[in-house]
This record gives structure tokens, C-alpha cells and sequence, in this order.
């Protein structure tokens, strides 16, 4: 698959379409079991780091070994275009919907939204706590994605109802054990998971572990999560 930054520029004489957004999302790995196959990208939640650390430390590493074989943490280089009737509402985000096993699971009915307004990409900040979590997370700015597999494009998205979102390959990644070092499971905190600045420097190692593998790689801001519950339920 083409590279996300591909072609950037082209986008801006695409008709109908929204200002193109980049930025990097992550997704944590699982060990593939005997005879599975590592999951797509496509048809699931995405998050930008701080999500990921949130749901790592209170999901995942409460057991030893980790929670459901997960070992890594995955960044991609996303582009999304809004669709055309998302525009019209004034957002580049829809609802974040929840997916299990690439199935979308709401909240509400996904295909009568996805008719409605075409495959978008949906976004949860922490903040708002709609639709999860609804209580405070202590990492601040945290937000979730939802990138429905009928909307990916194989290249730079056009905003059309079905090509709203590409994505580099292959992506980068760190693994739990380097990021835990020598302090392994402890880094995850036990007393102060709760601690806005202890969850800060854990946030931080993983941003430097990232910047040390992959010197590289741009560094790229985070779109606004503008998504609007009443414009886009009403």
C-alpha cells in the first residue's frame, strides 16, 4: 500500500472533499495463535499514543503475562478525508464506534450512520467520555478512532463514501519489553495509575522509545477530534 503522504497535494483538487488530515494512530498486536494470521489494520480501533498507554495500563498488563498475548505497539501514518455528508454537518469525525473481531458494534446502528453519511473515520476524546471510557482517565488528550474496513483506500483518500482513510505499510512498532525495560511489569504503576504526571513520563518513554527507533520518522500534530454529538445524532 502506498504510503499515507503520498500524493498529499493532489488532494486539494479533489471535489466535494474536506482538508486532508495526517497524523499517526497506533494499535496494539497480539500474538497470533497456532494457525492465525496477523489481524488487517482495517475494521478497527485506532488510538493516538496516549489511548494506547491508558488501555495498556488498565486493560492489559493487569496480569503477567500480559492481557490477550498483546506484545506490541503499532504506529501508523494515517491520511483520512471526511465524506461529502459528514462535511455538511460540519465535522471531519464521526461517532467512534466500537468493533469486536472487525464487527461494528455501535453505540447505535453502524450501517444506518455509515448509509447516512459514508464510511468515516470516528474519534472519542477522553475528555468528552462519549461513548467510553466515561470516567477520568488521567492521561490527558487521549483519543480513540474507528476506522471501518468498507472506507480504507489502497490510495490517498478522495473523500468519496468508500475511500475515506489510507495508511502506511508496514508499520512501525515497539515492543512491551522494550518499553518496560528493566523495571518490566512495575512500569505500569500500581499506586498511581491515577497520577496525571507519573502517566505523563510513562507516555513520554514510549514517544522517546518511538523517536529512538525510528529517528526519521516526522513528527506530525494530531488532528482536533471535532466530532459533535448533536450535529451528528440530530
Amino acid at each position: 500500500m502506498p504510503s499515507a503522504s503520498d500524493n498529499l497535494a493532489d488532494l486539494a483538487t479533489c471535489p466535494g472533499a474536506g482538508r486532508p488530515q495526517l497524523w499517526h494512530a497506533l494499535q496494539l498486536l497480539r500474538v497470533p495463535g497456532p494457525g492465525q494470521r496477523e489481524l488487517s489494520a482495517k475494521g478497527r480501533q485506532r488510538s493516538e499514543l496516549g489511548r494506547v498507554m491508558w488501555y495498556l495500563q488498565h486493560e492489559v498488563m493487569i496480569t503477567d503475562p500480559p492481557k490477550f498475548g498483546i506484545t506490541r505497539i503499532l504506529r501508523y501514518k494515517v491520511q483520512m478525508r471526511a465524506p461529502a455528508g459528514l462535511l455538511k454537518k460540519g465535522m471531519n469525525f464521526g461517532v467512534r464506534y466500537a468493533y469486536d473481531s472487525q464487527k461494528c458494534t455501535g453505540p447505535g446502528k453502524c450501517d444506518d450512520m455509515y448509509d447516512k453519511y459514508g464510511y468515516f473515520v470516528g474519534c472519542n476524546k477522553f475528555e468528552s467520555m462519549y461513548p467510553y471510557p466515561s470516567t477520568a482517565t488521567h492521561f490527558a488528550g487521549g483519543i480513540w478512532y474507528s476506522f471501518p474496513s468498507q472506507g480504507a483506500c489502497d490510495a490517498s483518500p478522495t473523500g468519496a463514501a468508500d475511500c475515506t482513510y489510507s495508511y502506511s505499510w508496514p508499520p512501525e512498532d515497539i515492543s512491551l519489553a522494550e518499553l518496560q525495560g528493566n523495571t518490566k511489569h512495575s512500569f505500569w504503576g500500581e499506586t498511581d495509575d491515577d497520577d496525571d504526571s507519573a502517566n505523563a513520563a510513562r507516555l513520554q518513554a514510549a514517544a522517546d522509545l518511538f523517536k529512538q527507533k525510528y529517528p526519521r520518522s516526522e513528527d506530525l500534530d494530531t488532528p482536533p477530534c471535532d466530532f459533535n454529538y448533536n450535529k451528528f445524532w440530530n
